[in-house]
């Protein structure tokens, strides 16, 4: 569940209806972690087809009452703050926020004779949640070097120390949680496979 509330507070919204119902809305471009998250959401809803994903309304006033207590808005984008998060679910939580609005790019850098390089960044339209979201993985991750930035209808948090990229990954996925985005751990799981290479020529 704490990887399903770090999930909405990228791609979720909390919806007041005009019939007088309250909902969730969430949205996402994988169908499969859609599903796991309707499960673990006890949800009996459909799943829709948008134009670019699928997207999921749950119509229920209590998860709507219960985002609430923890801290997510209507209309959430630009003035969301960080959540309360324990310790022990805030590496889960900092996956499904990553696997919502995050990002990692690995390429081969001509300028270093074509060695593996990555990069992290957490995107959002509140420059608040991310300052909050900085200070908290230098203390549940040790990360320290996060710069954040504006970017078109927004801010991103980037990381582009190979050390710090390196431990994120290590936090995020730690224990036997079957919860995450394949495409993205696959990318980490590729620099860490080209990097091993290169050390062994």
């Amino acid at each position: 569940m704490a990887y399903v509330l770090g999930f909405i507070f990228a791609d979720g919204c909390l919806v007041e209806y005009n019939n007088g119902y309250y909902g969730l809305d969430i949205t996402s471009k994988d169908l499969l972690l859609l599903k796991l998250i309707k499960k673990g959401l006890g949800a009996e809803h459909k799943i829709g087809r948008k134009e670019r994903g699928y997207r999921i309304q749950i119509r229920n006033r209590h998860i709507y009452s219960d985002l609430l207590s923890l801290g997510l808005i209507p209309r959430k984008s630009k003035i969301v703050r960080f959540p309360r998060v324990s310790e022990r679910h805030s590496s889960h939580f900092i996956r499904g926020l990553f696997d919502g609005d995050g990002s990692v790019m690995v390429w081969s850098e001509p300028r270093w004779r074509h060695t593996c390089q990555i990069r992290v960044s957490f995107t959002s339209g509140s420059q608040s949640f991310l300052k909050d979201l900085k200070k908290f993985l230098l203390r549940q991750a040790g990360l320290s070097c996060g710069k954040i930035s504006p970017i078109t209808r927004g801010y991103h948090l980037r990381y582009l120390s190979m050390s710090e990229c390196i431990a994120l990954y290590k936090f995020m996925y730690q224990g036997n949680s079957k919860l995450y985005l394949k495409r993205k751990k696959d990318k980490f799981k590729l620099f860490l496979s080209s990097k091993d290479k290169e050390n062994k020529k």
